[in-house]
C-alpha cells in the first residue's frame, strides 16, 4: 500500500494522469489495493493536498483544476471494479440520492461516498454538484429513496444545505433521512444538527455500520 501511494503521488505531483490511471487499474487487478483504501488513504489525501496551493495569482488555479481532473478520471476509470464487487454483495434494495447544495461545485468526496454505498449493497443515484432544491424534490418523488446524502465542502454554503434540508423535510414530512458529510462539517460537527442533518458520515466504516443497521 505504501509503495503504491508513494508511486501514485510521484505521478500525481507531475500531473501525469495516464500513469495515475494505469497504476491504479493494475494495482486493483493484482488486488494490491482495495477501493476503500485507495479512496481514503491515497485519493482523499491527494485531494486535500491541492488546497495547499496559496499563490492563486501566480497560476495556481489551473494546477488545482488539473489535479482535480486527475482524481476524477481515476475514480471514473475504476468504476467497473465497483460494479464487479457490488455483484457479490447482498442487495439492500435501499435507494440513496447523492447531491451537493446550490453553489457547491466540489463533488469528488461525494462520489467516493457514493461508491462506498455501492460496495455495501445500496442503490445509488448520483446527482452531484449545484443541485437546485426544486429538482431534488422532484428526484425524491421519482426515486423514493430512504436516504439523501448532502456534501458540503465550503463552510459558507452550509446555509444552502440547510435550505435544501428544510425544503425536503417540509415537503416529505421528515420521512427522508438526511445524511451529511464533507469538509464543512469535519471540525464543526455541531452544524450537522443545526442545519437539520440526521446522520454524519465520514469514512467507509461509517457506511459499513449503517448497512449493518439496515440489514437488521
Amino acid at each position: 500500500m505504501e509503495e503504491f501511494k508513494k508511486t501514485f503521488m510521484t505521478y500525481f505531483e507531475a500531473n501525469n494522469k495516464d500513469m495515475c490511471v494505469e497504476l491504479t487499474i493494475k494495482s486493483l487487478h493484482k488486488n494490491a489495493i482495495t477501493i476503500p483504501d485507495l479512496y481514503e488513504k491515497v485519493l482523499r489525501p491527494a485531494l486535500y493536498s491541492i488546497d495547499d496551493c496559496v499563490d492563486k495569482d501566480n497560476g495556481c488555479i489551473w494546477k488545482e483544476h488539473v489535479k482535480t481532473s486527475i482524481i476524477k478520471t481515476v475514480i471514473e476509470s475504476i468504476y467497473p471494479f465497483v460494479i464487479k464487487l457490488k455483484k457479490h454483495v447482498e442487495p439492500l434494495n435501499i435507494k440513496v440520492i447523492f447531491v451537493c447544495p446550490e453553489k457547491e461545485y466540489h463533488e469528488i468526496g461525494l462520489r467516493m461516498m457514493s461508491d462506498f454505498f455501492n460496495l455495501n449493497g445500496y442503490d445509488t443515484i448520483f446527482i452531484g454538484t449545484n443541485s437546485p432544491r426544486d429538482q431534488i424534490i422532484t428526484a425524491i418523488l421519482f426515486s423514493n429513496p430512504k436516504y439523501i446524502a448532502i456534501s458540503v465542502t465550503d463552510y459558507y454554503l452550509l446555509f444552502e444545505a440547510q435550505k435544501m434540508i428544510q425544503k425536503i423535510k417540509s415537503t416529505y414530512d421528515k420521512n427522508i433521512i438526511v445524511i451529511v458529510g464533507g469538509l464543512a462539517f469535519k471540525h464543526n460537527l455541531d452544524s450537522v444538527s443545526i442545519i437539520g442533518g440526521d446522520i454524519y458520515l465520514e469514512t467507509y466504516e461509517d457506511v459499513v455500520s449503517l448497512a449493518k443497521e439496515d440489514l437488521k
